[in-house]
């Protein structure tokens, strides 16, 4: 069973993230091949302490640099620190996973190495915003090809992380710059096999703070959660919705 870095970029929004971290822990802790790595951009809402209740894995950088830095950190890190893990997934905490994530991304990886010429990063977040069909090569019922996929769902193994980071070290302008999840991925020349079917849920904006993706819209907030839902949901998140946004607000 191929082994899961599960790299989770973090900042402020302490409610969902507080719901994002008991699930993804519960999902590690029942996997047993697997591990997250909390990536925190100096939030100012919540310590140290409090997200390592929920992993023990956990690089707080002292000044706020962006996501970017973020990911370019965790990057290397799978690289030099994580060598014993065979795939790299990065997720941001404003999601709900489910359950089964992990395996549906083992399994979606061994498919596409046997009937791909190439491997392909495996996206598992069918948003709103990257379903226009200029992006979409291909698709089915279950899965589509896609030149690009969000960044709060991209899976990569350890090939493509290495060749990602020769383009950001060669292009160090790309390290800081807005869209790292278009543009280091764009360096594989490769497209996104994604399912689609969202094996998560994105909720951008918490009680009293939004996010990239959300505006916090005073009389009726859960509007703001209609801006970036995911697209074909599994069962469970479509159970959870609800419960999750009641918590959240």
């Amino acid at each position: 069973m191929r082994k899961i870095l599960i790299a989770l970029s973090t900042f402020n929004r302490k409610n969902i993230t507080r719901l994002c971290l008991e699930n993804l822990k519960e999902i590690v802790d029942s996997d047993g091949k697997s591990k997250l790595v909390v990536y925190d951009d100096a939030s100012t809402t919540y310590s140290e302490k409090f997200l390592k209740q929920f992993s023990k894995n956990v690089l707080r950088f002292r000044v706020s640099g962006g996501v970017e830095r973020s990911r370019a950190r965790a990057f290397r890190d799978f690289v030099h620190v994580y060598k014993n893990f065979d795939l790299f997934y990065m997720t941001d905490n404003d999601t709900i996973h489910d359950p089964n994530f992990l395996n549906i991304l083992r399994n979606l990886y061994e498919t596409s190495s046997k009937k791909f010429d190439k491997k392909l990063p495996i996206g598992l977040y069918n948003s709103k915003f990257h379903n226009h069909s200029n992006n979409i090569i291909f698709k089915n019922n279950i899965l589509s090809i896609r030149k690009t996929c969000p960044g709060v769902s991209q899976c990569f193994d350890r090939e493509m992380i290495k060749k990602m980071l020769v383009f950001i070290n060669e292009n160090p302008e790309y390290e800081t710059l807005y869209g790292f999840d278009y543009h280091w991925p764009l360096s594989l020349n490769v497209p996104f096999l994604q399912t689609q079917t969202s094996y998560l849920e994105h909720f951008a904006r918490d009680k009293k703070e939004k996010g990239l993706h959300s505006t916090l819209t005073e009389h009726d907030p859960k509007i703001d959660f209609e801006r970036d839902r995911a697209l074909q949901p599994s069962p469970y998140l479509q159970k959870i919705r609800d419960k999750i946004i009641n918590k959240i607000l």
